[in-house]
């Protein structure tokens, strides 16, 4: 970095940019943010050329952010500048290759052959020629994409480190600690998660995130699989916002086949869409198992519904009312059941009634 405080700005291609290309999770939900700008502050760490570097923080509770590779190579690869990964979709490089069919594109290792590359590719982007965002979508989307691509922004990735020091209780900093105060849970560590390096997420080779996500989706069950019970003529739809109603499922479905009924719960943000037969059900999967599915700007998840079980709810009061005539229960037993439960009167009370056994009211 020091070495090029003497050269050229303009002809060495530094890059001077007023706002950073980044994805909705890195930005965070609030509309108003605070950001700080530092001029060819860092070099970038796919192409080595310095660039404008932006800071800020996405919640109250959530750590610093800041850019980690330039522009121009953002723009190369259609992918965020901090968390570098695919704005459209929200997968790791390795993952929109593997699915779109596309082959990993490395850059020169040699300086000198990388600067001309660099060169080159943000000329074509100055002028058109090349346009990443929309070279991924002349292809059709795959089916792995509409299963691992996310339908909104996870917020959660943006949460702070957990404080060292107050888990070993010498914490002083208190309400000022950019850390969290929370003890860590117990939960399983994927060591192969721990060896991460930016490059290789950027060039989509040896990837350790994008190797579990084509793992994961492998063993996920596909659209064009359909169930052997012919019975089944439901498809579930997850990440159903609450702006999107019932009526709007049934408008959309409608087009596919006559839908008998559809059951939406907000708290789980999720549907069931039942067709009146098992042919319009096979019809909505197989046109939408690779396009995915999307209603009024919304990314939805839509697999086959399972079996419901026989007799639910009203199976299992039966078989406890048959347990209960096969076993009565006792007259203390049921003494005891009244006696828990709340009387309005005492009065009521058969313990404080003459009715009552000597023992009962001796004791």
């Amino acid at each position: 970095m020091a070495h090029r405080l003497l050269r050229d700005r303009d002809a060495e291609g530094w890059e001077k940019a007023e706002f950073p290309i980044v994805c909705e999770t890195c930005l965070g939900p609030n509309p108003y943010l605070r950001m700080t700008r530092a001029e060819y502050d860092k070099e970038c760490k796919i192409c080595t050329r310095p660039f404008t570097v932006f800071r800020w923080r996405p919640g109250a509770d959530a750590r610093f952010k800041k850019t980690e590779i330039c522009q121009t190579c953002a723009r190369a690869k259609n992918v965020c500048q901090t968390c570098v990964l695919d704005l459209d979709y929200q997968v790791p490089v390795q993952v929109r290759d593997h699915a779109l069919g596309q082959e990993a594109q490395l850059l020169p290792k040699s300086d000198i052959n990388r600067e001309y590359f660099v060169q080159n590719l943000e000329k074509q982007i100055a002028s058109g020629e090349f346009d990443a965002q929309n070279k991924g979508k002349v292809a059709r989307p795959s089916e792995v994409l509409s299963q691992l691509q996310r339908s909104g922004p996870m917020y959660s990735r943006n949460k702070a480190k957990i404080c060292s020091f107050f888990v070993k209780g010498c914490c002083t900093r208190g309400a000022e600690c950019p850390f969290r105060h929370e003890l860590p849970q117990e939960v399983h560590k994927d060591e192969s998660l721990a060896k991460q390096n930016i490059k290789d997420r950027y060039h989509g080779v040896n990837d350790p995130v994008a190797a579990k996500m084509l793992s994961k989706a492998r063993k996920m069950p596909s659209l064009k699989e359909f169930p052997e019970d012919r019975s089944i003529c439901t498809l579930y739809v997850g990440g159903v916002p609450e702006s999107l109603s019932q009526q709007d499922l049934m408008d959309y479905f409608y087009a596919y086949g006559e839908v008998k009924a559809i059951r939406k719960s907000d708290a789980k943000k999720c549907a069931f869409v039942t067709f009146a037969s098992r042919s319009m059900a096979e019809e909505t999967a197989r046109a939408h198992a690779e396009a995915g599915l999307h209603i009024k700007n919304n990314k939805l998840r839509l697999m086959w519904g399972r079996p419901s079980t026989k007799g639910g709810a009203q199976g299992g009061k039966r078989q406890q009312n048959q347990r209960e005539q096969q076993n009565p229960p006792s007259w203390q037993q049921q003494q005891q059941v009244a006696s828990s439960s709340a009387l309005p009167y005492p009065s009521m009370d058969p313990n404080m009634m003459g009715s009552a056994p000597k023992r009962a009211r001796q004791s």
